[in-house]
């Protein structure tokens, strides 16, 4: 029976109306939430001011379908009142509704009824309610409610729900503070787009580090500035955190004022630690238990950030650290807050962390502490990351050899080059006479050979990729991969990238990524690349990919990585003008003639008409042609020919789009100058423009792109906007049920009986295997001759592989019939088994695998298609042996089995299937027994399912494999 009108609490009309708010929109996060609809419940947990409510409202307001809202407020604490906002909100939604609810049984019931069309509710504020009856009957709602009805909450503290339960069943779907945090590039956006006030290039990532991406830091920067000129904002920014008399109202109104008075003390007192942790605190303090309240602070999301889980580490955002800190003067005096800055000094020095340390003694204006501690970690501070050096006062980094040093590199990661070499060279004349004078010199050496063509590259793996930047990358890629290191993958990895030879290139950066190359700025560098060398590869992971990338890149202070890679993501398909012009400006802004090039090149490769009345309306052509002369040339004032010979493919594209009468010439010249530098990718781009410049010729330049696409994997190509398509190699099928297996040793079977090849020899046979390995597209005749025969020359070559294949159609026809000698077909100068894609083995397993990777971008159950391509796996063509030509697929197959694997196991484990964790962790360990996470998971599962002793067993197996390996276990 439900309660009587009289009894039941009132209900606040403004509490269940959606919001309406204006935001920019984020395709980040708006491709996270959209999975919402899949997962019984949404929480989205972060500090004030992380913009939580605008992501929800906004989500309402384009999900189409009836939305219920309510905003929690403390004094709706009773079980009751809860009922009835929810129940208003939900009537509000779902017309018909049955009211009169006395419990949330039946809410849920009411609901249920109301019919089974999709709908959502989002509880905003429901940190109002911790701890509270309301809180709990909401969490049985949750567990009542109809699967068509999303539950959307924002909290900034996780709900007193079983969240366990649902993450376990993969039914929660959690969004966080780190999720919400505006990237730079997303901080360019808003500026440019939302509040059509950009903001100097050079200011940007100051302006994202400063606030840490805070979305109300970002809006107050904004009220603060309006109106301003350059100079006065750029005085705005320098004090960001501080002076803002509207962030100082807001933390203390809706951070601050919520907490108890010790945990307002204890903000206060430790705001002078750069680096806090329970033993740091308790030294400062004199006290104990100040692990607990770090913990405390943390769960409820008042802007302190873990560093490290294991060691219990936090950090305050700086936007909340540089309030407390002044919280702190006005407290005790400047006098008291220096003293305690610089015992916070000595205790961060005590425990390793120089950085902070430094920050805290430059703050204390202790400069006697900041010179010992310079001269005796300077090399170490050096080191680290470049960002921690805008904090420190100018006049001390001038002064300080290492501090130069480091401020060198800073600006080397952020593309201010000639900056860069002039502190450079004020910091080698510093050191003096000094051994780490050398350190200075090596680097301005390298970074000078890559502004001058004719400079000497230093001896090392930089070295090696600024030469084969010049000409021959393929080359300089195998005197790169001389050793196991990760630098030595990633130059590898990046030469084949810049060739064009994507397959090849991505198993090289993701062993690169694998192994840790050990600073941030490589990290960087290796993601990008990983992230360039998918969206060329044509995978739809590769725009996340990218964003990872660029993120990591901003975290890292590479601000000249984040722009190359948003730069990038244009030759995307469903590229936008995402913020080109800003980075042009930044890169002009520098002085960068590499960040310039590269930009102008995917300008040139993907252009967008865009409606800026600061620039020319110009055709699709034009712009291309435009963009991609400026690449050439700037690649050509810096030396650097395998570049320059893609940008000479995209301007005979362009020439061949308009009609140009020299558009043959052009293209026929780039494709010459492609085969001189050695850059295969390149070559593919002059095919296509040769095909657009002579129509009577195009099937044969298509079947000649074909060859190329298939052996490097170059998928992603210039959208065309004129002349005939690109017509792919399409073989028809021998009609005989032919199916050809690669997986576990090679086998041809015509309706289900097995081909017998015994009377052919065994190169002939290797032509076979080697055809089908590239069933997509024909193979060019030098291409098999130099894989096959590379030590004949071209006329003996050609010849073998004359013999090898009239042999293997002569044992077709013998075997199969007449049609038999269908089976291996020419096109040109190429061969092609002319069998259909899908009756081989691994091209199945590619689908099946490109299948899994896009239904977990899309957030969807992937399990299906990942268990279809590990069935199909076996080791790739085993009696090839170490061949060559045969070692990279066999790599890129075995990565992707495991990746199926892995998949496989983690989809499990999320629904609580330890079986099929085991099972799926022991086919990938077989795979690969060094895969570190999948012997974690493998013993979690055991442990998890009560088999401590396969626990056991496992563990010791591991701990064999590290032992092999010379790693201790942590």
């Amino acid at each position: 029976m439900g309660a009587s009108a009289s009894d039941r609490p009132f209900v606040v009309p403004a509490k269940i109306r959606v919001p309406t708010t204006a935001a920019i929109a984020r395709e980040r996060l708006t491709t996270l939430l959209a999975s919402a609809w899949r997962h019984r419940l949404t929480i989205v947990v972060a500090p004030a001011g992380s913009g939580k409510t605008t992501l929800l409202a906004g989500f309402a307001a384009d999900a189409g379908v009836p939305v219920a809202w309510y905003r929690a407020e403390s004094w709706d604490a009773g079980e009751l009142a809860l009922i009835r906002h929810l129940e208003a909100a939900l009537a509000a939604a779902l017309p018909g509704m049955d009211r009169g609810w006395g419990t949330v049984m039946d809410g849920a019931t009411a609901v249920e009824r109301a019919g089974s069309r999709r709908a959502l509710l989002v509880i905003d504020d429901l940190h109002a309610l911790e701890g509270t009856p309301a809180e709990a009957a909401l969490g049985r709602f949750v567990d009542y409610a109809p699967p068509w009805l999303a539950v959307l909450i924002a909290s900034r503290v996780q709900p007193d729900f079983n969240l366990s339960r649902l993450r376990l069943s993969g039914e929660l779907l959690e969004i966080g503070a780190e999720d919400l945090r505006f990237r730079a590039w997303e901080v360019e956006q808003l500026f440019r787009e939302f509040y059509r006030d950009p903001v100097a290039p050079a200011d940007l990532a100051i302006l994202a580090r400063r606030t840490e991406g805070w979305a109300a830091g970002l809006q107050f920067f904004h009220l603060a500035t309006r109106g301003k000129s350059t100079e006065e904002r750029r005085r705005i920014l320098s004090g960001v955190a501080t002076s803002s008399r509207l962030v100082r109202e807001y933390l203390a109104r809706n951070v601050l004022a919520e907490l108890s008075e010790d945990l307002r003390t204890f903000l206060v007192e430790t705001c002078v630690l750069g680096r806090l942790t329970g033993d740091l605190c308790d030294q400062l303090l004199a006290r104990t238990g100040s692990s607990r309240l770090l913990d405390e602070l943390a769960r409820r999301q008042i802007f302190t950030v873990a560093i490290d889980e294991e060691d219990g580490s936090y950090r305050y955002h700086e936007v909340l650290r540089s309030h407390l800190d002044r919280m702190l003067v006005d407290e005790v005096g400047e006098l008291e807050a220096r003293r305690r800055h610089e015992f916070a000094g000595l205790l961060l020095e005590e425990v390793g962390a120089s950085a902070e340390a430094l920050a805290a003694y430059c703050r204390a204006e202790a400069w006697p502490r900041v010179r010992t501690l310079l001269g005796g970690h300077g090399e170490r501070l050096a080191d680290g990351g470049p960002a921690w050096v805008e904090t420190l006062p100018p006049a001390i980094v001038r002064h300080d050899p290492w501090l130069g040093l480091a401020a060198a590199r800073r600006a080397r990661s952020e593309g201010r080059w000639t900056a860069a070499l002039d502190a450079y060279t004020r910091t080698e004349a510093a050191f003096g006479e000094a051994s780490t004078a050398m350190v200075c010199r090596r680097e301005r050496l390298a970074l000078a050979a890559w502004l001058d063509p004719v400079a000497i590259a230093p001896n090392d793996w930089t070295g090696l990729l600024r030469a084969g930047l010049v000409r021959q990358p393929l080359v300089a890629a195998r005197e790169a991969d001389r050793d196991e290191t990760a630098t030595a993958s990633l130059a590898r990895g990046l030469l084949e990238l810049v060739a064009g030879e994507i397959n090849d290139a991505r198993i090289h950066l993701a062993k690169a990524l694998a192994l840790g190359t050990g600073t941030l700025i490589l990290d960087a560098v290796t993601r990008l690349a990983v992230g360039i060398a998918a969206l060329l590869a044509g995978d739809v992971t590769a725009c996340q990919l990218l964003d990872d990338a660029v993120d990591h890149a901003d975290r890292a202070g590479a601000s000249w990585l984040a722009r190359v890679g948003r730069a990038a993501r244009r030759i995307a398909p469903d590229a936008v003008d995402d913020g080109m012009a800003a980075a042009e400006a930044a890169f002009a802004e520098e002085g960068d003639p590499w960040g310039g090039a590269i930009l102008a090149m995917f300008e040139a490769w993907a252009p967008i008409e865009l409606n800026d009345p600061d620039r020319p309306t110009a055709s699709g052509p034009e712009i291309r042609l435009s963009a991609a002369d400026r690449a050439a040339a700037g690649f050509r004032r810096l030396g650097a020919g395998v570049p320059e010979a893609w940008a000479r493919g995209l301007a005979a594209i362009a020439l061949a789009e308009a009609g140009a009468e020299d558009a043959r010439e052009a293209a026929s010249s780039a494709e010459s100058f492609a085969r001189a530098t050695g850059t295969p990718g390149a070559r593919l781009l002059a095919y296509l423009a040769m095909a657009t410049a002579e129509p009577a010729r195009a099937v044969e330049y298509h079947e000649l792109a074909a060859v190329v696409r298939a052996e490097t994997g170059l998928n992603a190509l210039p959208v065309i906007t004129s002349g005939e398509p690109p017509r792919e190699l399409k073989p028809e099928p021998f009609d005989r049920g032919l199916r050809v297996r690669t997986f576990g040793g090679f086998a041809l079977e015509v309706d289900g009986r097995r081909v017998s090849l015994d009377g052919v020899k065994p190169r002939a046979r290797a032509v076979l295997r080697f055809l089908a390995l590239h069933v997509e597209g024909g193979v060019h005749r030098e291409v098999i001759c130099e894989a096959l025969w590379p030590d004949a020359d071209a006329q003996t070559g050609g010849r073998s592989l004359h013999v090898a294949i009239s042999a293997l159609r002569g044992a077709f026809v013998a075997t199969l019939g007449p049609d038999g000698g269908r089976v291996i077909a020419r096109d040109g100068d190429a061969y092609r088994l002319a069998v259909s894609p899908a009756s081989v083995d691994h091209w199945r397993f590619d689908r099946a695998l490109a299948a899994g990777r896009a239904a977990r971008v899309r957030g969807e159950v992937s399990r299906a298609a990942f268990v279809e391509a590990l069935g199909a796996y076996a080791d790739l063509l085993p009696e090839d042996g170490p061949a060559e030509w045969v070692i990279d697929h066999r790599e890129r197959y075995r990565a992707g089995a495991v990746e199926a694997a892995r998949a496989i196991a983690e989809d499990a484990s999320a629904l609580g299937d330890l079986a099929e964790v085991v099972r799926a962790c022991r086919s990938a360990l077989a795979i690969d027994r060094y895969q570190d996470s999948l012997w974690r998971l493998l013993i979690d599962a055991h442990e998890l399912a009560g088999d401590p002793g396969a626990a056991t067993r496992d563990r010791r197996d591991y701990a064999a494999v590290l032992d092999g390996l010379g790693v201790l276990e942590h």
